[in-house]
């Protein structure tokens, strides 16, 4: 049977096991998911190991290596490059190819949802608003490059000024970088917020004491509702998209990478703990 990983730190909170394992079953395929809980120092061995094993289709990667594991792959893939992160790796024998699929899930998922207002039409949601995306990390990195492609605005509110300035100077699409912004407070004058933080993974609101936008994406993919999202769903006239949508997409795209079959998507969203 042949194996794939979930690296990062914490994982036994994650729902990719059992949409991952549910896909591979219904296709009949000889493959397990399983989560490795990896530290920093852990990151390294775990790839060289990847290496080793025959076995290894691939790997996820989350929170935090999702940057730091592109220096210790083999090759990268283009987009994943021009993000700035990794999500997926794809063991070719002996070497490890990185991709990213978040940006993929992050599209999927505000196209598939229908909006709370008449004048939006089909499609991706935005074009010409400004949206504000809360945090820094690699999926920040995926959402800041495809509202920048898809000609908005975009800022930056993270609690580490130095790793916001970091993002903003390394994504640009025709000489446009998101611009940063302080931790918002208040009124937020933005037509959407993108929460790309952990915060709400053990019950905080990322947004306390924040009045809402029009759109609340929660890309926190968590069994329950995290306080965000709740709040944003009895909000009136507020479009919510909340982390299961996203991980349902970025997962398909990754199952697709590594088996090289269509990804039985009904399946995976049927194995989620709720309706996506």
């Amino acid at each position: 049977m042949s194996q794939v990983w979930l690296i990062g730190r914490p994982v036994a909170h994650s729902l990719s096991p059992a949409m991952h394992n549910a896909a591979f079953a219904k296709l009949g395929l000889p493959h397990r998911y399983e989560a490795k809980e990896t530290a920093d120092d852990q990151l390294a061995p775990t790839l060289d190991r990847m290496r080793r094993e025959e076995d290894v289709l691939g790997a996820n990667v989350t929170i935090p290596h999702k940057e730091s594991v592109l220096r210790l792959l083999d090759e990268v893939d283009d987009e994943a490059r021009r993000i700035g992160a990794v999500n997926t790796i794809v063991s070719r024998g002996a070497r490890l190819i990185g991709y990213n699929t978040d940006k993929y899930g992050f599209e999927m998922a505000l196209e598939m949802q229908p909006p709370n207002f008449s004048w939006v039409s089909a499609g991706f949601p935005f074009f010409e608003d400004t949206v504000l995306i809360l945090g820094a990390g690699g999926a920040a990195r995926a959402c800041a490059l495809s509202l920048l492609e898809h000609g908005n605005d975009v800022e930056i509110a993270n609690r580490d000024p130095e790793r916001a300035d970091a993002l903003a100077r390394s994504i640009e699409v025709d000489g446009r970088h998101p611009q940063v912004v302080s931790w918002p407070r208040g009124r937020t004058l933005v037509d959407a917020v993108v929460n790309a933080t952990p915060l709400g993974l053990n019950g905080e609101e990322a947004l306390e004491d924040v009045q809402l936008p029009l759109w609340v994406i929660d890309l926190v993919p968590t069994a329950a509702e995290t306080p965000l999202v709740k709040r944003a769903k009895a909000t009136d006239n507020v479009t919510v998209v909340d982390g299961l949508s996203m991980l349902l997409y970025q997962a398909a795209r990754s199952f697709e990478l590594w088996t090289g079959v269509p990804a039985p998507i009904e399946v995976m969203r049927a194995a989620l703990p709720r309706a996506v």
